[in-house]
């Protein structure tokens, strides 16, 4: 009897094996077909034109904000999600420049933008997307928040139009969300735990001078997640090179902002116009949170990407053009 029973456990032992080397060679192997490099992403269409023009701003708070612009007539400025930078809207400022004047932020922390002596909070970065129109003297321009973008927005617009003075005439909310991540109580204690636990790693990731994610697999992997059914490896590895450039220790300051959002209150008195795009596939933030969001911004209306994942502005770049040309 306890002969067959090490017999089982071993057994039991060589499946668990098998099993787990068998899941990460799948990965390595899924990985492997997703990898690219950027002349690959050139080769696909998807860099920024070489013409473009740079800015950068000087924040009240001392920071410094890079914007990229390209094109001539109604402005639309794109505002991009945590750890991305303006580049990854390379394909939608190819599409929409003929015809309209499109500008694209880093956002505090992000690209080639560098934050303030006021930190990384939402409210401060809804100050800088105003400081940039102020500065870019621009009128009447439609607003096109990704993901944390999207929320940085939310609170931004909440100020509501006449405090803005004009500035923002439209505004289109992109694979985001109005949060909390969860209302429960146990909820909010496992995001709190999970904040110092990212805290944590990510200090660690810098100390170490290593990026966010622990290795090239997993790095290719885990982008791989924020897409819908059939991304290319020119478009994982256009998201993936922006998060991997992004320094743990801003990811980790970050980190508070994102997850304790709560935007609920504000939308009633968004008095913007709105259209809400969300990808079907979009896992980190679904349709049922576009939903949320469209029913609560007075007159909203709601457009969904079949098919897309979180990065619809690669995945149906067309469909989003068609949206905030309409806008």
């Amino acid at each position: 009897m306890r002969r067959r029973r090490l017999l089982l456990l071993a057994g039991g032992a060589a499946a668990a094996g098998a099993l787990a080397w068998g899941a990460w060679a799948t990965e390595r192997s899924a990985a492997g077909r997703l990898r690219t490099n950027e002349a690959g992403i050139i080769d696909a269409g998807l860099s920024m034109p070489a013409d473009v023009e740079h800015h950068f701003v000087t924040a009240s708070d001392g920071g410094r904000l890079h914007v990229v612009a390209a094109g001539s007539g109604p402005v639309v400025l794109l505002v991009h999600g945590v750890t991305l930078s303006s580049a990854i809207w390379a394909p939608l400022l190819r599409e929409l420049r003929s015809h309209h004047r499109v500008l694209a932020i880093d956002l505090r922390g992000h690209g080639a933008s560098v934050a303030g002596s006021d930190g990384m909070s939402f409210e401060r970065q809804a100050d800088d997307l105003l400081e940039v129109l102020d500065a870019l003297e621009v009128d009447g321009a439609t607003l096109v928040g990704h993901s944390m973008g999207g929320m940085i927005s939310q609170v931004l617009l909440a100020r509501g139009r006449a405090a803005l003075g004009g500035r923002i005439t439209g505004f289109v909310a992109l694979d985001t969300s109005t949060g909390p991540l969860t209302q429960s109580r146990a909820g909010r204690r496992f995001g709190a735990h999970l904040e110092q636990l990212a805290g944590k790693v990510l200090s660690r990731s810098s100390a170490r001078g290593t990026s966010v994610f622990p290795g090239e697999d997993a790095a290719v992997w885990l982008t791989r997640a924020s897409f819908g059914a059939s991304p290319s490896a020119a478009e994982v590895e256009l998201a993936r090179s922006q998060t991997q450039s992004m320094a743990p220790a801003t990811t980790a300051e970050i980190l508070g902002p994102l997850l304790s959002f709560d935007g609920r209150d504000l939308l009633a008195v968004i008095d913007t116009p709105t259209t809400v795009v969300v990808g079907s596939r979009d896992l980190l933030t679904p349709p049922r949170q576009a939903r949320r969001l469209a029913e609560g911004i007075p007159d909203a209306g709601l457009v969904v990407a079949k098919g897309a994942g979180h990065m619809v502005m690669l995945e149906a770049t067309e469909l989003l053009a068609d949206v905030v040309a309409a806008r």
